[in-house]
């Protein structure tokens, strides 16, 4: 997995030559040789903490990865923000666990039962930073393996509350592997279309959607059978704007490497988060309960009663180190783009 076109594509940012092409052809401007440094440095980090998960055991995997996403958001973050280095950022990891301890130094059956339970909320730091300059921005596969379609979604509030059991639900690479007290939250779509005359349809996949169709049809969206097994659903541009879907894709199940478009079940609230914020926020999860709490996590692995989240958990571990990189790669390739279409 290391030596894929995805990390062959990033290891530009672990070179001086190729950071300093990268921000010029974003800013129209050279980067200071400080500045190219930290961020070759924390790629660098990244791609070793990536590399050392995956050789590694169960028992250390997800907070290698949770430091290679926080290594990589860190670098794209700098190349992202011209003018500012890492004296400009924000300290701590941007979140923060609720109340953990209560949960996990119980008896370990009921503490792993309870996994999904588990909240932690957005405070300031490089989460924070890292989706205020990426713009919370979503990059859409619709027809091809390049992005197709691009949306930003409203930044999320300090202090917004989210649980394991949410991320897990939508992100759809994992939606085999749930629990039964997991109930999957994304349902694939296509034929998906959007214009400010027309506004927004797309055809779903119905059995997946039922979990969750009310609450589109809460916000303003039309829920309509067209034929067995799907259902179509629209709105009009000023709904689909004030009330934007939450779209979500497969990057471990690819069809001929085009990730997979589904639609999964907004947050509540106002809370929106794109792909690569909920996968950041995944890893943090598991992260932190690897490096905080050894007993209940190695307990998870080892085949403890109470269990029944481990094979989703292990799976979200390989979902974080092949999507991330990836998500993180079509972000500044997309952005690049972007401004080489500007200048034309």
């Amino acid at each position: 997995m290391m030596q894929s076109h995805v990390w062959q594509r990033l290891f530009a940012l672990e070179t001086r030559d190729g950071v300093e092409t990268w921000h010029r052809r974003l800013f129209s401007r050279d980067i200071g040789a400080r500045r190219a440094l930290e961020i070759t440095s924390a790629a660098k980090q990244s791609r070793e903490f990536f590399r050392n998960a995956q050789g590694s055991n169960d028992s250390v995997r997800a907070l290698l990865g949770f430091y290679g996403v926080a290594s990589l958001s860190r670098a794209a973050l700098l190349l992202l923000s011209p003018g500012q280095g890492e004296e400009a950022m924000t300290p701590g990891h941007g979140l923060s666990a609720i109340d953990w301890r209560s949960t996990l130094t119980s008896d370990v059956a009921v503490a792993l039962s309870s996994l999904e339970k588990l909240k932690i909320e957005t405070c300031n730091g490089l989460f924070s930073d890292f989706l205020s300059r990426t713009e919370n921005l979503a990059c859409m596969h619709v027809h091809s393996e390049n992005v197709d379609w691009r949306l930003t979604y409203n930044l999320p509030p300090v202090g917004s509350v989210v649980t394991l059991g949410d991320l897990l639900s939508r992100l759809p690479d994992l939606a085999d592997y749930l629990p039964p007290s997991i109930q999957r939250r994304s349902a694939w779509c296509g034929n998906m279309r959007f214009s400010a005359e027309a506004g927004f349809n797309a055809r779903v996949l119905a059995d997946s959607f039922a979990a969750f169709a009310e609450r589109y049809r809460a916000l303003g969206y039309v829920v309509e059978d067209v034929q067995a097994g799907d259902v179509q659903i629209s709105c009009d541009y000023d709904t689909f704007k004030s009330h934007t879907a939450l779209f979500t894709h497969t990057y471990l199940k690819k069809m001929i490497r085009i990730p997979g478009l589904f639609i999964s079940e907004p947050f509540e609230g106002e809370l929106e988060l794109s792909q690569i914020a909920m996968t950041y926020m995944l890893s943090y999860f598991l992260g932190m309960l690897t490096r905080y709490f050894p007993g209940p996590w190695v307990a998870l692995a080892s085949g403890a009663k109470g269990d029944e989240v481990w094979p989703a958990i292990n799976a979200a571990q390989k979902y974080i180190e092949a999507s991330f990189p990836e998500l993180v790669l079509e972000l500044i390739l997309d952005r690049i783009a972007e401004r080489d279409r500007a200048k034309t």
